[in-house]
């Protein structure tokens, strides 16, 4: 998330105790129930410790299945920033480390372009510690994936972008679709079809209380226990994002991929002073005020021992571990290098998923007909007399589209649907948990035609 203008809304500010008052009443009045349930009522400590129960119980449900075929499965990571972007301080070393936490195999970085530097010939390449590294940017609306460098990259349009770094054998994914709903762009390997920025974006009740740096030194204990959970309160089917993929590839295919715009910089720092003051920044150490130590005492324990300089609390909300773990683009390729990763998104072997609430890999959907097997992305004839094929590791309810339309529906752990229109056809499989059906893994369409 892009939040370097100040999440908290107190850049430069000195609040004294009789403003503090004002915070805390504010902070209070916002926990009460306002009509749809949103991401601050599932924060609540008993509905996320039930989250976290029901995430446990299906971890311990699920059973393995293998992938038939040369294809191999590899968890990507796309829309991921570093301390090349302005509004992030990750170092590749605590990335990798945190991918590896979250089983990731790949990450696609979108860096924000800067002129200092080159975010093609500079950015993270190559296999770190067994995970690969592919440079990009987020620029001009898209996640770009170029070969070679595009120094001209900002005085383009986008359209002409897409036609430069595909040109040169690159990749262009549509990002952030709640800004460019009306974006018909000729060439794009595909778009996003979740992004936690935008679905952050529309919780405007936590973010009001994200501007309360108490409301946050409250949230602390349930983020510190649960803090996977604490994440996934933001999470809302992307139905928006959905709708507009639909659409796209009824026009030509597209490739759905899921964005962890991951920073990791939504947090709270307090440091002690000298004088019995503290310091307030954010996650990115920029200061957002100054107050007593005796106030800050009243709502966060500080060390009797504590010295000047101390960092005496620490909150980050969206740590990389976190945000990498939350969703992933599983895609599927011969090996774990970038033409193979690459091969396999532009062709649409992908699917999304919610790791968070379960691991997804075996997930399979594919066609069959007389000449064989069909994986996500390919086009097969209606008159062959096709079906489609789920099977997960976990039963849900599967659900199968055709141009966005809802055309069947069946619970299990296995689905077989046999296409009567020609179409994108795409399944999403949905889950239970803790009482609140929520989409498990979205698949890349198969095209019937």
């Amino acid at each position: 998330m892009n939040h370097r203008q100040g999440v908290f809304g107190l850049q430069g500010r000195r609040i004294g105790s009789v403003g503090m008052t004002g915070l805390v009443v504010a902070a209070w009045s916002l926990t009460g129930p306002v009509g749809a349930e949103d991401a601050v009522d599932r924060l609540a400590p008993e509905r996320v410790a039930a989250v976290h129960a029901a995430v446990e119980g299906l971890a311990a449900a699920r059973t393995a299945v293998e992938r038939p075929g040369p294809l191999r499965e590899y968890r990507c990571n796309l829309h991921v920033h570093s301390a090349f972007s302005h509004d992030s301080r990750g170092e590749i070393e605590s990335i990798v480390a945190a991918a590896k936490w979250a089983g990731t195999d790949a990450i696609l970085f979108s860096e924000h372009p800067a002129a200092h530097y080159d975010f093609v010939a500079d950015g993270h390449t190559g296999l770190v510690d067994g995970v690969l590294l592919v440079p990009g940017a987020e620029t001009k609306g898209m996640l770009v994936y170029p070969r070679t460098s595009v120094p001209e990259h900002d005085t383009l349009q986008p359209q002409d972008l897409v036609r430069r770094v595909g040109a040169r054998g690159g990749m262009m994914f549509l990002s952030h679709l709640e800004e460019r709903m009306d974006w018909a762009l000729d060439g794009l390997t595909g778009c996003e079809i979740y992004n936690t920025h935008a679905d952050a974006k529309e919780e405007t009740r936590l973010y009001a209380m994200m501007k309360n740096p108490l409301w946050l030194v409250q949230a602390k204990k349930v983020l510190d226990a649960y803090p996977q959970e604490a994440l996934a309160a933001i999470f809302d089917p992307p139905s928006d994002y959905l709708q507009r993929f639909d659409e796209l590839c009824a026009v030509y295919p597209h490739t759905g991929v899921s964005a962890n715009d991951a920073h990791e910089n939504v947090g709270l720092r307090i440091t002690l002073l000298e004088g019995n003051k503290v310091r307030i920044a954010d996650a990115l150490d920029e200061e957002l005020t100054i107050l007593d130590r005796a106030v800050v005492a009243v709502f966060t324990p500080i060390p009797a021992d504590a010295k000047p300089g101390d960092l005496v609390f620490k909150l980050q909300l969206d740590p990389y571990q976190q945000s990498l773990r939350h969703v992933g683009t599983h895609v599927l390729a011969m090996e774990l290098s970038r033409d193979a990763i690459q091969e396999g998104l532009a062709k649409g072997r992908a699917f999304v998923a919610f790791d968070w609430i379960a691991d997804a890999r075996g997930f399979d959907f594919h066609a069959t007909n007389a000449a064989g097997r069909h994986e996500m992305g390919s086009h097969v004839a209606l008159s062959d007399s096709p079906v489609l094929h789920g099977r997960a590791s976990l039963p849900g309810r599967w659900k199968v589209f055709n141009r966005g339309e809802s055309v069947h529906e069946a619970d299990g752990a296995a689905l077989e649907y046999a296409p009567t229109a020609p179409g994108n056809h795409r399944v999403e499989l949905w889950l239970d948990v803790a009482g609140r059906p929520l989409p498990w893994v979205l698949a890349n369409p198969i095209y019937i035609e």
